[in-house]
């Protein structure tokens, strides 16, 4: 990508998080949307996308078997793909759409989402756990090497 381009993606918090900290990786959390490559800095994305959640009410997540999920086999918790989670993703992602942004990965978004939270040492979730997801964080994430920092710009909470 371009000099002036960022990687941002939006989590659903499972685990709190702490703005303007930095993550190396991210505590749980269930991916909204995917990476993403955008010219906006990140106070241009939070003003764009505040409105939506700002009028989404917080998400029921339903927690589903653990499975080893993509090539690398990344143990996860399969995370119900509900109508509410499943709109939300929709929605955030026709506002990126808008702005142009460029996916990293785009076989993730849209009708392929699989919802899920990567397994982290110390995590009890299981079959069954129902939680409620009250915010939406905006991360960039800075590739120094083998390093993949996640600053976490702005926490939303969904209000609706």
């Amino acid at each position: 990508m371009q000099n002036n381009q960022r990687l941002h993606l939006f989590t659903l918090e499972v685990s709190p998080l702490t703005v303007d900290k930095v993550y190396n990786p991210l505590p749980s959390h269930l991916t909204l949307m995917s990476r993403f490559w955008s010219e906006l800095p990140p106070d241009e994305l939070i003003n764009m996308v505040g409105l939506l959640f700002e009028q989404n009410p917080p998400v029921e997540l339903h927690f589903l078997e653990s499975v080893d999920l993509g090539p690398k086999k990344t143990p996860v918790h399969l995370v119900e793909h509900t109508k509410e989670l499943r709109e939300l993703h929709t929605k955030l992602h026709t506002l990126l759409d808008a702005i142009n942004v460029t996916y990293a990965y785009p076989q993730f978004n849209g009708d392929s989402h699989k919802p899920h939270v990567s397994k982290r040492e110390g995590d009890a979730f299981r079959a069954g756990r129902r939680q409620m997801a009250a915010a939406v964080y905006l991360i960039e994430v800075d590739i120094k090497g083998e390093d993949q920092l996640r600053h976490v710009r702005a926490k939303f909470d969904l209000k609706g």
